[in-house]
């Protein structure tokens, strides 16, 4: 009779674990992870470059969610390739090449004074907004190209 009760009590932890995991598998399923790749140009090869990630919650106060910082190796072409792996949602991408090496993006009133990019382009002579500079990630984005002015 013990022995029936502690099948019973050891096949309900077993089914127990396995529901659990189950369930920790189906959320995490949305956390899957995407490749966004593409290439920085406009660069001089001298200076570190950072490729900067934003959704539309940090966009809004320039806090980026992710940025990554890549060393040029000297060329005649600065051509930076770069990946970042996110989740599905909506984000932006700038790049700056850090020409003092303070890593930090300068600024005159308000203006960059180091060379900057987005990989959407946009016009107009304040600050874009991102729903004119967003892209949509649901899978593997290739050609996240940013060029530098």
């Amino acid at each position: 009779m013990k022995t029936k009760k502690k099948q019973q009590k050891f096949l309900t932890t077993l089914l127990s674990i396995f529901i659990l995991q189950v369930y920790f598998n189906i959320a995490n399923a949305d956390e899957e992870l995407h490749t966004v790749s593409g290439f920085v140009t406009g660069c001089s090869s001298k200076h570190s470059i950072h490729i900067i990630l934003y959704d539309e919650n940090s966009f809004k106060d320039w806090t980026a969610i992710k940025e990554s910082i890549y060393e040029p190796t000297p060329s005649e072409e600065c051509k930076m390739p770069f990946t970042l792996n996110v989740p599905k949602g909506s984000y932006t991408i700038a790049a700056f090449e850090d020409e003092n090496n303070n890593k930090k993006l300068d600024t005159f009133f308000f203006v960059p004074t180091e060379p900057t990019g987005f990989f959407q382009k946009f016009s107009g002579m304040s600050a874009p907004k991102f729903e004119n500079i967003k892209f949509d990630v649901d899978g593997d984005f290739v050609g996240a190209d940013v060029e530098l002015q």
